[in-house]
C-alpha cells in the first residue's frame, strides 16, 4: 500500500492595511502598507512610536482597512494603490518610519478606501488618481 503525503500547511497570509494619520501639525495622510503580524495594530504603534521619536509628540491614527491576503498578493495590491495615488505621495523633510507610503489627498480619505477596496476584488485603475473637482466622479476601476 501507498501513501501519499498531502502538503496541509495553510496558505501563507499578510495584512494590507489603510491608515488615516494626523500629522502634529495637523495634516492628515493616508498610510497604504503591509504588516506581517496578526493585525495592523502593531504596525500603527510603530508608526507611531516613530513619530514621537522625530516630533516628540503622537499622530492621532486611525485604521479604516485592515485585510488579510495572500502573502503572494499583497506586494502586488500595495504597490498598485501606492502607483494609483503617486500623485499625492507626503513629502517632508522630517523622515519617520513608513513616510514613503504616505499620500495627502485634497478631500478626506473616502476615495482611499473606494480604491482599496476595488484593488482588493482584483481591479486595476486604467490611470493615476486625479482629485475631484466640484462634480466628483467614480474612480477608475
Amino acid at each position: 500500500m501507498a501513501f501519499l503525503r498531502v502538503d496541509s500547511s495553510p496558505i501563507k497570509k499578510q495584512r494590507l492595511y489603510l491608515m488615516v494619520i494626523e500629522m502634529p501639525s495637523g495634516i492628515q495622510v493616508i498610510k497604504i502598507g503591509k504588516a506581517s503580524g496578526e493585525s495592523s495594530k502593531e504596525r500603527m504603534m510603530q508608526i507611531n512610536s516613530s513619530i514621537f521619536d522625530k516630533f516628540r509628540c503622537t499622530a492621532k491614527i486611525s485604521i479604516k482597512r485592515d485585510r488579510e491576503v495572500d502573502a503572494d498578493k499583497v506586494f502586488e495590491y500595495e504597490t498598485t494603490l501606492h502607483k494609483f495615488f503617486v500623485n499625492y505621495r507626503y513629502e517632508t523633510n522630517h523622515k519617520f518610519d513608513g513616510v514613503t507610503e504616505c499620500f495627502v489627498l485634497p478631500e478626506n480619505s473616502d476615495d482611499a478606501v473606494q480604491a482599496f477596496e476595488a484593488v482588493i476584488e482584483g481591479l486595476v485603475p486604467d490611470f493615476t488618481y486625479t482629485a475631484p473637482t466640484d462634480t466628483p466622479d467614480k474612480l477608475p476601476f
